[in-house]
């Protein structure tokens, strides 16, 4: 079905929002056979569409039943995956692999179905990092209730991974925390996963990476999203330590 004939395109799906999709996208992309975001296509919730994909598949058998039996009950997924990514493909040079992001796990569940060939990343952050960076960038959300939804967010990832985790090629939950740790390791883990070749990286280039989306640092009291330098001693891990203790 899917027949690009492309190497396999790596996707980041993160548990939420603020969750760091950004930082491990941009420490990803700069591995020379990966190219990022085709066409400006910053993020990708196509897995969102999962439901009407499936009810046009209900639809378009309906119409003519004789289709019944002739063509897959679980086909139009894959096929909708395989003409997303070819037509995401388009875009790239022939000889660079994609990397595409979404900084959510709704249907994850569905994502092996709708695209078998292609590399997942499920990416996980402290919960409390999580709940005080996004009530940060959109203070009119209620912190209960961005609790509650990281809660459901981590219990979908801990589904998949009961389900997957095992010994599921091309797959891996990696933490927030391990890449700004250990950027280097963490790399070099994508790398043996996702069969990318590890002498291909620019690991010189780590330190240089640019901060872009902080809730941290701000301007006019509004998070920047344009890329700025980092400064002295930033860290986004841990700020939800100086949390009361009711919070």
């Amino acid at each position: 079905i899917r027949g690009t004939g492309r190497p396999p395109a790596l996707i980041i799906h993160g548990v939420m929002p603020r969750s760091g999709t950004v930082y491990v996208g941009e420490l990803l992309r700069q591995h020379h056979d990966l190219q990022a975001y085709p066409n400006e296509i910053w993020e990708l919730p196509f897995l969102q569409q999962t439901v009407r994909i499936q009810k046009l598949q209900r639809e378009f058998f309906l119409a003519y039943e004789q289709n019944v039996g002739k063509i897959g009950n679980d086909d139009f997924l894959p096929l909708f995956g395989s003409a997303l990514i070819a037509y995401l493909y388009s875009f790239l040079p022939p000889e660079r692999r994609m990397l595409l992001k979404v900084p959510s796990v709704q249907y994850l569940t569905c994502f092996f179905s709708m695209f078998p060939e292609e590399r997942l990343l499920v990416l996980v952050r402290d919960g409390r990092d999580v709940v005080h960076s996004t009530v940060r960038t959109w203070p009119q959300l209620r912190f209960s209730m961005v609790c509650r939804r990281w809660r459901r967010a981590a219990e979908m990832v801990l589904r998949f991974d009961a389900i997957h985790g095992a010994d599921r090629k091309g797959y891996w939950l990696a933490k927030f925390e391990d890449a700004v740790r250990d950027p280097v390791a963490f790399v070099e883990q994508a790398c043996d996963r996702f069969d990318l070749d590890v002498q291909r990286y620019p690991f010189e280039q780590i330190e240089e990476i640019r901060v872009q989306g902080s809730s941290s640092l701000r301007k006019d009291g509004k998070v920047v999203w344009d890329h700025i330098e980092r400064p002295k001693g930033f860290s986004p891990v841990g700020p939800w330590q100086n949390w009361s203790p009711g919070k």
